[in-house]
């Protein structure tokens, strides 16, 4: 028997992930019109394959695969490499990157746009999102040690792009 939703915990599951399903498609898109439509046809996605849900994962994760593999498709129409919009992304300003300037994150949004769109997603599920290796491990679909050397791997690359830029990537 499959399982149905009702529309009480639909509109719930939408309430309770919306915005970090939205926040994850604003790092992705230039614009919020592109954001909002992704948004809206992940919990259309949500909704129409509810059914298949198997209760292996958590239903948030499950949703975030669901919006992850649906930005990469839309990415990958869009030539991911003209389209994606770091820009959008709010780089956390902590106690270790309190110093960054409007400049420098200008300058590491550009360098995350030359990675493969496998390691931008990384770095924005990690460094973003900030979602843990076995969160990220799920939505994509790997395992949690390929996130961690995928990730790290993004680490290293971003690291080789700035020195080709004359830029030490510490001094951000």
């Amino acid at each position: 028997m499959q399982k149905k939703i009702s529309n009480e915990e639909f509109n719930r599951l939408v309430l309770e992930h919306h915005g970090k399903i939205y926040g994850l498609f604003i790092g992705m898109v230039k614009t919020h019109e592109d954001a909002d439509d992704l948004t809206q046809e992940t919990f259309i996605k949500v909704h129409k394959n509810f059914s298949k849900f198997k209760g292996d994962s958590s239903i948030y994760t499950w949703i975030y695969r669901i919006a992850v593999n649906n930005g990469l498709n839309y990415i990958k129409k869009m030539k991911r490499r003209q389209y994606i919009g770091l820009e959008n992304i709010d780089i956390k300003s902590e106690e270790k990157h309190s110093n960054i300037s409007n400049h420098s994150k200008k300058i590491l949004k550009k360098v995350i746009l030359k990675l493969s769109a496998k390691q931008q997603m990384i770095i924005i599920l990690r460094s973003f999102q900030e979602l843990s290796y076995r969160e990220i491990s799920a939505i994509m679909n790997i395992s949690e040690n390929s996130a961690k050397v995928n990730f790290s791997h993004a680490i290293k690359n971003l690291k080789m792009k700035f020195e080709k830029m004359g830029v030490s990537y510490e001094s951000l």
